[in-house]
């Protein structure tokens, strides 16, 4: 029975802590280290760690860097979200794509010495409660070949490797065996830029009609004129009504207007306003604050018969979003 239990226990944790070792692979040919994986390559790790019942972030991966793993020459690639609060390891060697583990700030992921020609893979941490789970990866030839579950709750251990149940003579020689653990090497990251320009089309407008829009734009923000109805009716064009329409997530009819603020509408300050504007590329960028949570969005503006227009709206996502959870010991 309590064999039973706590099998039952670690099987559930399992899946939520990636334990699963029938991983989705991803059939793309892949020139051997390019400067960059390929768009369709970022696009299907983006999918494989959208579909794992993983304990995962819901922002975009966006940070991107190499990491030799295995020592094999061959490049995996890690990828993290904006904030680094959730990441992701993969394979990417010739004809597969496919994920090696995930890590959190519960789970934090470190790697090991080679040995056998094997690379690790590692992330260990609480599972809730008195439990701790730790998962190895072992890869050879930038391929998994196999991969280690544990759950200890108090003084009782329970592993499988592969899927298969291990007794404790095993998990002991399993573990024993293991190469001495080492922290990643955090390199440069490489920042993928998700941010959807089609929502927001450049125009081209006069350096006076640029101080008059980015101008309105900052009263626009300061003064939350964006939550009435009436204004955006009257500075919206029929295009970004509808963005706005189609971004309301409530029941009926609405306006998005939590589209003008931070995508996190939650902070703790009372403490709003823009920080800077500015226009590149025939579109205008404004940094402001948002309750204490610093952001970036870019807007799509001109001026019609003596009225500035908003065509379009989205965040701009190579920005990285100042937290002020995340950062309470400081001043914002």
């Amino acid at each position: 029975m309590k064999k039973a239990f706590y099998f039952a226990t670690m099987a559930l944790l399992l899946a939520a802590c990636g334990g699963n070792p029938k991983q989705q692979d991803n059939p793309i040919a892949k020139p051997q280290q390019a400067d960059s994986p390929t768009a369709e390559q970022f696009a299907a790790m983006q999918e494989i760690y959208d579909d794992v019942e993983d304990d995962h972030g819901w922002k975009p991966l966006c940070k991107w860097q190499y990491v030799d793993l295995d020592g094999d020459g061959i490049n995996e690639v890690w990828m993290r979200d904006m904030a680094e609060e959730y990441g992701a390891f993969f394979a990417v060697n010739d004809d597969y794509l496919t994920l090696i583990g995930i890590e959190s700030e519960r789970f934090q992921a470190y790697t090991r010495e080679t040995k056998d020609g094997k690379g690790y893979f590692c992330k260990s941490g609480s599972a809730g409660g008195p439990s701790y789970y730790t998962e190895i990866v072992a890869l050879q030839d930038s391929r998994i070949v196999e991969r280690f579950n544990q759950l200890q709750v108090y003084e009782d251990v329970e592993a499988e490797l592969n899927g298969e149940e291990l007794s404790q003579e095993e998990i002991e020689a399993y573990r024993e065996a293991l190469p001495e653990g080492k922290e990643l090497e955090i390199g440069e990251w490489n920042i993928l830029d998700l941010t959807d320009y089609d929502r927001v089309p450049a125009h081209k407008n006069s350096a006076k009609e640029d101080k008059i829009i980015m101008d309105f734009i900052t009263e626009m923000y300061n003064s939350s004129l964006y939550v009435e109805d009436a204004f955006l009716e009257e500075h919206c064009t029929p295009r970004m009504l509808q963005q706005l329409r189609d971004d309301y997530e409530y029941d009926g009819e609405g306006y998005a207007n939590w589209d003008f603020r931070s995508e996190s509408n939650d902070g703790f300050s009372d403490e709003n306003g823009i920080i800077n504007v500015e226009k590149i590329d025939g579109r205008y960028y404004y940094e402001a604050n948002d309750a204490g949570y610093i952001f970036r969005n870019i807007i799509s503006a001109f001026i019609q018969d003596g009225i500035v227009m908003f065509d379009g709206i989205t965040p701009d996502a190579t920005y990285e979003v100042y937290d002020p959870f995340a950062h309470e010991d400081e001043e914002y």
